[in-house]
């Protein structure tokens, strides 16, 4: 269960974070809202971990979701900030039943090109079945296979998400260890603690 200080600290910074995942390089950097945790909470790494490439097994999210594209998110006229709010502070992730730990996942899934097409967005928790689904959530299956894991700094969240996604966005297919499959990624967010300083992971589908 999130605490009300850490739903405060990652609205912000979550509210932009989808729209760099498109592997298409920001002219720069969005500012930091005014309501996020003060930089100087904590300095994030200065070399970033390096990219592992994984084979992984399934597991079922239930979650809430959206269908967008990334050109509506940067455009202003998004679904996703509007998600999560609604997600965090209204606390429809604690009543999802056979939860697995702590933290929570966002699934990208059914792309219906690449980057640049629509995709839905799921927000969510693991669980260990889908025999209750909470009225208005979804399930989301997330295949087998090989994806490329990079993790982020550790630092403010309106810091690390970001630079994570620029990170991703620069890189060459060997850089990420293969060709993108757009079929399935995700982000793990582990148990949160420090709304100052935290660190999460991008799971990146290759084909």
């Amino acid at each position: 269960m999130l605490s009300a200080a850490w739903k405060l600290a990652l609205l912000p910074a979550l509210a932009f974070a989808p729209v760099l995942s498109a592997q298409t390089a920001p002219a720069a950097t969005p500012p930091a809202p005014a309501t996020a945790p003060a930089a100087s909470a904590a300095t994030p790494t200065a070399s970033p971990a390096p990219v592992k490439v994984e084979n992984e097994d399934s597991f079922t999210v239930i979650g809430l979701t959206v269908r967008t594209n990334n050109e509506a998110e940067a455009g202003g006229q998004g679904k996703i900030p509007e998600l999560w709010q609604n997600a965090m502070m209204g606390g429809q992730l604690d009543q999802i039943p056979n939860r697995v730990g702590e933290g929570f996942t966002v699934v990208y899934s059914d792309y219906a090109t690449d980057a640049s097409g629509d995709y839905n967005y799921t927000l969510g928790v693991r669980v260990s079945s889908a025999d209750k689904i909470p009225d208005g959530m979804v399930k989301r299956v997330i295949p087998a296979g090989k994806y490329a894991v990079v993790q982020s700094d550790q630092g403010p969240p309106q810091q690390v998400i970001p630079a994570l996604w620029q990170r991703v966005a620069r890189m060459t297919p060997q850089e990420l260890g293969g060709v993108r499959a757009y079929q399935t990624d995700f982000e793990v967010y582990p148990p949160m603690t420090d709304p100052g300083n935290m660190q999460m992971t991008a799971h990146i589908g290759l084909k």
